[in-house]
Parts: structure tokens; sequence; C-alpha cells
């Protein structure tokens, strides 16, 4: 009889992952992002509130070259947001990226917060768009 001889193959210890802490630092982060989120979108509109009061007192009567100011004006936060958007896109692929690199637990609830920011982003963005 043959004696049939089997692989020992080295055993592989995975290093153990604190989801719950993983989960927290996520949930920490989501927070900070829409915090951040909204205390700039506040500052922004009150700059731009600040701004309107200030050219307004400055030009006077001055209807059309107020009108102008304030379409450049709106330009250029059109201009802003276009480039955040793109911004936002690369933060979108790279928590993308991150999401599938985790556990499935931390993954998912770092899409879950990544979804919140998203929509706080958008919300704000809202805010700071000049009204039509």
């Amino acid at each position: 009889m043959t004696s049939v001889k089997f692989l020992q193959f080295p055993q592989l210890e995975i290093p153990s992952v604190d989801t719950e802490a993983v989960t927290d630092a996520i949930k920490d982060a989501g927070y900070i992002t829409v915090g951040l989120a909204v205390l700039a979108a506040q500052k922004a509109q009150v700059r731009r509130q600040e701004l309107k009061k200030s050219l307004a007192s400055q030009v006077g009567d001055s209807r059309s070259q107020m009108a102008e100011i304030v379409d450049t004006i709106e330009a250029g936060i059109a201009s802003l947001d276009t480039r955040l958007i793109a911004i936002e896109a690369k933060v979108d692929v790279a928590v993308e990226g991150l999401e599938r690199r985790l556990p499935e637990r931390a993954g998912a609830l770092l899409g879950q917060a990544h979804e919140v920011a998203k929509v706080a982003r958008q919300q704000v963005r809202n805010l700071i768009k000049p009204a039509a």
C-alpha cells in the first residue's frame, strides 16, 4: 500500500479588526464632513450677503452696474460650484475605493455616511445658489 502525503500549508493569522472602532471612526468622519460642509455654506452665504450689501451701498442707484456685478459674482459662484463638483467626484471615487477595501460592515457604514454627506452637500449647494 502506498502512503499518501498531504501538503502542509502554513497557518496564516489574520489580524482581528476592531469593527466598532472602525465604524466609530467612519461615523465621526461623516459627521465632521457634514459639519464642515454646513459651516462652509453658512460662511459663503454670509460673505455673499455682506458683499451684496457692500456693493449696493457703493454703487447706489445704478441698477445696471449692480446687476452686472451680481452677475459676475454669481458666475464666479457657478464656477466655484463646478470646481467643487469635480473635487467631490474625486472624493466619491476615493471613498468608494476605501469602502471596497474595508470589512463588509465597516464598508457599508462608510457608504451610508458618504451618502448622508452627499445629501448634505447638495442641500448646502442649494442654499448658496443664487435665486433664479
